[in-house]
Order: structure tokens, then sequence, then C-alpha cells
């Protein structure tokens, strides 16, 4: 019922949409639990007497000092009206009042609103049992909305004085438990937080009390931590309205049982509501709950959460350990964030976004990449960003999380809601957008032709450079002409990078329409061998060469037969290599050195860790290439053929494309095709960045000799533990404060690298987690992806740190990693198979272990663990499989 003077309202018993002005006529609190009824949850029955009911009261009173005070005292002292009184006892005889009691609350106009919650300033009284109790519990609660608290909260937020009290009775819930529902709690932003107590809830929301707490991840639900402390049921008296001194000692006390005050399923109830809260009213909530001794859950409160949610930040290094393994110099990290940024500008801009709109997304541009305990992390948010400016966010996102070997997906980043309005106004950008993407595809094979001349006219001049005799200045403006001439001009790379991405998507998703389970170890076959043996292989002969990630491992096998065919005396030199060994061979063999450099000039940038500009090359030490050379001097041992792969793959297609339809085959046949070019373009665009970087290490090597021959460092490598804008600054000024400051980041990395490894992803707000060792499989059975068949049995070499890995102590053993990269191809030669706890079977290392033959097994949970140098074990390249052995 509703009265027409305003003088009571009762929402109706079906759950309807809330009322115009609910919160200026019935108050804040009033308003919450209106929106929890039009919602269909389980809110007990209550009654509002609305501001109207309280304003004849205030009329005509300043907002004086004795103002405020004679409005405390009349409400204080008010009696409600007779037309009121009749109207709630008709209602509270429903609810079987005074045999059962209710809970008297304030609801101010302001009270629970978006910005203020008034927490605890004004009162509330629970457990009344008879109608005079009611009547002054009414007045109470009123008058509390001129309580000195309620008024200094108001002068603390800039809030009118002038307060309008409304007040809710409450049919009270027989509480077995009661407490406080965040649906996003603020310390730790992806969980939602429970914090309950035996029986009624207010020595909780009061301060009094110790909760059970509960802490549930907001994905899932699953219960993620948890304080199990249970106490004794509160017992009340109305004894000026605060709770027995008694029973806050035995609360105190904390009796600690075995089972958890809220079941399994009060939890699931209270993870349901939350979801359906923050959904349907756009934001985080602060809900109250009771359950009754049935089980029944019931929410008696909500209002927005006005306490801040710092926005979570997630932070994974994917597969971006496969080019920043282990611990990075400053210099690196500062550079490959500034080198990210670039290209995604011109990502941007290439996808025909307004430079007003590239402009506004500085913030994110530079900020891709993180440097986390001294390793390199994606900033996934920003990444995500990105992706809100393309079309079809959701499958763009997928795509892009299995390019970058993301193996958690981030599910709270979605994309930006749009009315139909404006998707039409977007749809003529976006299909230009479109239109212009597809068209950079098309023209690729001579994009890419023209890039690559564009890039090798530039790296001759680049070594045609008198290098040594460069000053600081001259060094600095090189770097600055490799910026103009090649890094901001890498846009095919870019291209063809997204021509993986949406192939690989388009690839994957039709192979499991077809039924495939496992697209990625299909893929892995069909993929196998160089592209000119498979079916369906490009049509561009360019193309159809072994892949350019294959030509350094090539170059060296030939090296290695020309050694022992024409130079039969280097070979004893040659098998135990040191640092005199360049001179030496210069001087017995001048033509096999010749060779040499003219390798080194070409591929000598393709090293483990190429991407780290402190990493120690064949360019910078010719004395690294002899070791490099030690697993082709052997005569290469028979491998399983590459050729049988593809084939088997390409009949295994065509069985399921029986059937289909010519025009399903078809779509299928060309997405893989097209996926295999622009693997084939990826490889070759790849080693052009190898070099490009190599090209920045010498720049910035030279650099740290004028450095440290100016005083201004200790050493010329300390260069590293600079960024680039402080080796600019270091090049202006000089002085020791930048050998100080070299002195105190080598510490602080010295410590980073002794420490235990972060885990690989890190979450912001996030509840600390260090990094889990992977249960070991019960069958003591460790399982993957196989990405090359063969069966293999020996002895296992672990290699977590690229720069600890020596040539020499692969050699005929399994290598066992956690990440690859292409400058690996040294090793893998001299190795028996190569296992990887983390990998992408479209990966360059696997590519081209795939090239090589070595039987490969990725993506093996706990890999390097498990395993330790020296142990044996026994593989199975194609059941992905892995069994320790006696030996």
């Amino acid at each position: 019922m509703a009265l027409a003077n305003n003088q009571l309202f009762v929402p109706a018993a079906q759950a309807a949409a809330l009322p115009a002005r609910a919160a200026a006529r019935l108050g804040g609190k009033a308003a919450g639990l209106l929106r929890l009824r039009a919602l269909g949850l389980p809110v007990p029955e209550f009654a509002v007497l609305p501001v109207a009911v309280f304003e004849p009261l205030l009329a005509g009173l300043p907002v004086t000092q004795e103002g405020l005070a004679e409005r405390r005292a009349r409400l204080a002292g008010c009696e409600v009206p007779a037309e009121t009184r009749a109207a709630l006892k008709a209602v509270l005889a429903d609810w079987d009042f005074p045999a059962r009691p209710v809970a008297v609350r304030s609801s101010v106009a302001d009270e629970d609103g978006d910005a203020n919650a008034f927490p605890g300033m004004m009162d509330s009284v629970l457990s009344v049992s008879d109608w005079p109790a009611l009547w002054v519990a009414v007045a109470r609660v009123a008058a509390s909305a001129y309580s000195e608290r309620a008024l200094t909260y108001r002068r603390q937020r800039g809030l009118p004085l002038a307060a309008r009290p409304a007040v809710v009775v409450q049919r009270q819930v027989a509480a077995r438990a009661a407490g406080v529902l965040f649906t996003t709690f603020p310390e730790y932003p992806l969980e939602l937080a429970i914090h309950a107590v035996a029986g009624l809830g207010e020595g909780l929301v009061g301060g009094q009390l110790v909760p059970e707490e509960y802490y549930l991840r907001k994905t899932d639900g699953q219960l993620v931590a948890s304080e199990e402390l249970r106490v004794e049921s509160e017992k009340l008296r109305v004894e000026n309205g605060e709770l027995n001194q008694e029973v806050i000692t035995l609360h105190s006390q904390l009796l600690t049982l075995n089972s958890k005050l809220l079941a399994p399923t009060a939890l699931a109830d209270l993870y349901r509501y939350a979801q359906r809260l923050e959904t349907a009213l756009g934001g985080p909530q602060d809900v109250e709950f009771a359950q009754d001794e049935t089980g029944q859950m019931w929410l008696v409160q909500t209002r927005p959460l006005t306490q801040p949610v710092p926005e979570v930040l997630v932070f994974d290094n994917a597969n971006i350990q496969e080019s920043y393994c282990g611990v990075t110099t400053p210099l690196t990290f500062s550079f490959a964030q500034r080198a990210y940024a670039t290209v995604y500008r011109q990502t941007m801009r290439t996808l025909g976004l307004p430079a007003a709109t590239v402009a506004a997304h500085e913030g994110v541009i530079t900020n891709l990449l993180a440097l986390r305990q001294g390793r390199i992390y994606y900033n996934l948010n920003n990444w995500y960003r990105g992706l809100q400016l393309l079309p079809n966010f959701s499958q763009s996102k997928a795509d892009m999380e299995r390019m970058m070997g993301v193996l958690e997906p981030v599910d709270f980043v979605r994309d930006q809601h749009k009315t139909l309005p404006q998707k039409l106004a977007l749809l003529p950008r976006l299909a230009l957008n479109l239109g212009r993407l597809l068209g950079e595809f098309a023209r690729l094979p001579g994009r890419v032709r023209g890039f690559q001349a564009r890039f090798e006219a530039e790296y001759q001049r680049f070594y045609q450079l008198p290098l040594a005799d460069l000053g600081a200045d001259g060094l600095l403006r090189e770097i600055g002409h490799l910026d103009q001439a090649l890094l901001t001009r890498w846009t095919t790379p870019i291209v063809n990078d997204f021509r993986v991405m949406m192939a690989h998507g388009a690839a994957t998703r039709r192979l499991a329409a077809l039924g495939i389970a496992d697209p990625e170890e299909f893929l892995s076959r069909y993929l196998a061998g160089s592209p000119a043996g498979a079916k369906n292989g490009p049509s561009d002969a360019a193309e159809a060469a072994p892949l350019a990630s294959l030509l350094p491992a090539l170059a060296l096998r030939d090296l290695g037969q020309v050694a022992r065919q024409n130079f039969p005396e280097l070979l004893p030199l040659l098998a135990a290599p040191g640092p005199d060994l360049p001179a030496q061979v210069a001087r017995l063999a001048p033509a096999f050195q010749q060779q040499v450099r003219q390798y080194v000039a070409r591929y000598g940038d393709r090293t483990m860790g190429e991407l780290k500009l402190e990493t120690e090359t064949m360019r910078t030490s010719e004395a690294l290439f002899y070791q490099y050379l030690l697993p082709y001097l052997e005569a290469p041992a028979p491998r399983p053929a590459a050729a049988s792969l593809p084939a088997q793959a390409t009949a295994e297609l065509a069985g399921r494309l029986r059937g289909r339809g010519w025009w399903a085959a078809r779509q299928v046949r060309a997405s893989l095709a097209a996926l295999r070019q622009a693997v084939a373009r990826r490889e070759a665009l790849r080693l052009e960045r190898t070099r490009l970087f190599g090209m920045y290490r010498a720049a910035y090597r030279q650099l740290g000799q004028r450095l440290a021959a100016a005083g201004t460092l200790a050493a010329p490598l300390d260069v590293f533990w600079l960024t680039e804008a402080e080796i600019a600054a270091a090049v202006r000024t000089g002085g020791p404060a930048w050998a100080a400051r070299v002195a105190a980041r080598q510490a602080e990395f010295a410590a980073y690298r002794a420490a235990p490894a972060p885990p690989g992803r890190q979450v912001e707000p996030g509840r600390p987690v260090a990094a889990a060792e992977a249960a070991p499989p019960a069958d003591g059975c460790l399982r993957g992806t196989g990405c090359y068949p063969g069966q293999v049995a020996g002895e296992v070499v672990v290699i977590t740190d690229p720069a600890q890995a020596a040539v020499g102590a692969v050699r005929g053993r399994i290598v066992a990693a956690l990440r690859t990269d292409p400058g690996w191809a040294a090793l893998f030669p001299g190795c028996r198979a190569v296992l990887i706890e983390r990998g992408s079977a479209l990966s360059h290392s696997v590519i081209l272990l795939r090239e090589l033959g070595i039987p490969t097994i990725i993506n093996v949970p706990g890999l390097t663990q498990h395993l330790r140098s020296g142990q044996h074990v026994r593989l199975d390249g194609r059941a992905g499989t892995v069994e320790v052995t006696a030996g």
C-alpha cells in the first residue's frame, strides 16, 4: 500500500521498477532496497516513512548551529502522525509484529549515494519488539540524521547540512549469520569479499566483532582465501540501542571451529547475487546480508561502493621471455619499450586511425612493456586498450592472446559497450579500416621485397661507417638515423604480424570446426618441413625456399662441412675453441677465416638472447662463432624425414573435408595457405629485426667506450646499466654521478638474479602469489604437445638461462628449456631432442626445430621444475610424453 498523502510507502508484493525520484522521496537506503526487489533478489519486507513525514517538523528552521540543534531536538521528540501509525500497524500485523521483531533503519535522502555512503553515521535499531519501542526507535533514527558525527561527515564531504531524513521499518531476519558483501574488494579488485559473523551483523558493521572472511575469485566464484574464524551467536537487548557488552566480550574470544560459518552453497548464492548486482547497477556494491535458520539468504541493503577501486594491472611475460629471457638491463628495456611504442604508432596509422586518436592513446603506446624485478613483461591492459579500437574485439583478443602465448586470458577486460546508433556511426570507419588492412595484406609480397631492399641498403651503409672514429655526438646522431631510416618505417613487418595473427586464428577456428581436437598439434605437422615440400604451399617462389630462420643454421652446417673436407688440419683446434682461436685460424687458414667473416657479417647477430643489447654475439666476439660451429664439425646424424608429416596432415585434412562441400574445403585450404605464407614472411622479417638490434648494439657499445674514456663510466660495458635517455644525458653532462648510478643498478639487478624467479603473471593490486611449484604428475609421465615425432632416450640438460648455456653441454643430450628463441639455432643441431615448458607451434624456435627434424615437445607444465640436469628420460615427440628412466 502507498498512502496518497505520502505518509507511508509500502512496495508492491511483486517486484517493480524503481519509482521516479525514489531517493529524494524515500531516502537512499529505501531506494537501494527497491533496486534489489526490482531485480527479483530476496529482500525482507519493508515499509518506508518517507521524507514527507518529517519535513513539516523542519520547515522554517535555519541551517545554523542553533537551527541544527533544534532540528535534532524536534526529530528526537517527534510523534508519528496518527494516519501513518494506523497504516504501519496494518502492515506490521501481516508480519506478525510484535511477536516477530523488526529493524528500524535510517534512509536519508542523500544516504547510500554514488559518492557518499554515510557508513555508520546514522543509527539503526534492531530487535524492536513492541509498539512503544518502535515509535521511540523511529524518532531516534530520524534524529540521528543531525547527530554530531553525521554533521561532521557532511562538513568533511562538502554536503548541505540540511538533511532530509526518511525511516525504513523492515522485518528482521532471525539470522544464524549476517555480514557484508563487497561485490568488488578494493584491496584485490579481482576478488569479491564476504565478512560474516554469527547471529545479527550489527557488531560487524559497528566494528566490535571480528568476522569470518571469505574471498572469491570474481571470474568463477572459486574461494581463493579465507579466515576461518567462528564466534558465538549474538544476543541483543534494547538498552540505549547498544550491543550487549558481555556478548562483545564473548565474540572477542573467537572460538575456532572445524566448520565454516557459511557453507559453499551460501557462498555460491552470494557470488551469484554479486554478479547480478554489478551487472545491473553498473558498478561495485556494498551489500548487507543475513542468512536465516533455513539457510535462505536475504539482502537487507545495497549501496554503491564509494571506496575507490584501483585499476587492475596485469603483467604477463608470455612469449616475450623468448626474446628477453631472465634479467634484462635498463638499456635493453628502455630501447625495447621505445621500439614497441614506435611500431605500435605505425600500426594505428596503418589502420587509418585519426591522428587525434593516436595522440590520445600515447599513454597506452609508451607503456606496452613493463620492467618488473629486472624482467620484461607485457602490460596486458594497454594491449587490450589498443584492441578496443578494432572491430570484433573478442575475436581479436583471442587471436592476440594465442599469438602472444598468454596462457590465462584476462576475463575482466571487455569491449566497450556501444549502443546501436554508436555501432552504426562506427561502421563506415571500421569498414574503411578493414578494407585498408585487407589491401595491405594483398600487397605484402611486393612490400616485403621493397622493405628488405631498403633494409639491406641501410645495413650495408651502417657497417661501412668508421664507428670507432665517431665521437659520442656522432654516435647519437647515427642512432637517430637508424630510428628514422628503419625503426619508424617498420610498417611492413607489422602488417605481416597482423596477417599471421589473423590467419592463425582463422585456421585454428576452421580446424576446430572440422572436429580436429588439437588444432595446434595438427598445424605442427601440417607446417613441418620446408614450404616447398608441402601440398597447397605458397605460390611465391621466394617463399618456397627454406625459411629464413633456418638459413644461419644451414650456413653453419656448410662451414662445418668445409672445415672437415678442406681444412682437416684445423679440426683439432676447432674442437677445443679458446679466445686465441680466431687469430690462429687467420694464420693457418686465411681462406677459411674469410668465409667465417662473411658468415659473421651476414648472421653474426643471430645469437641466444639476441634482442638483449648486452648480449655478446658472434659480431662482438668472433670466438663465439667457433663455439657455435662445434656441433657442425661432425658429420650430421640422420634425422627422421619431415616430408611425411605434412603429407600425413594433408591426408587427414582431406578426410575431414570429405562431404563438406567445395566452398568449405576451399576456405580451410586457403586459410592454411595464407598462414604458411605469412609465417614464411615473418621468419624472414624477424631475421631483419635481429640485424636491426645488432646495429643499435654496435652503436651503444661504442658509446660506452666514449663515456668510459671520458671518465663518465668506469668501464665501457657499464653503458648497459643506463637507459637511452640517461645515456644521452651522460654524453651532455658527464660527471661521476653516472658511475655511481651504474653501481647502484648493478647491485639492484644482482639481487634480482639471486632471488627466485617471479611468477610469469603478476596482478596489481592482487593477492601475493609465489611462483607455484607444479605438482608432479600422478603417473610420473610429463605431457605436452608433440611438435615433431621421434622416440628418444637419453640424458637431460636443463637450461633456464640462455646466458649459462654452452654448446658443448648440450651435445648428444636432450635439452629441457623454459623458453627458446631463434638464437638457439646453434645449440639445436647438437642435441638429440628438445623439450620446452612454454612455447607455440608457430614460434620461431619450433619452426626451426621442425626444419632440422629434431623431436620436439612444447607446453610441458612444470618441465624445468620436475627435471634435473643429468637425469635420463624417454620421450615420444608424437605423443608428447616424457618419462624419467633409470638411465
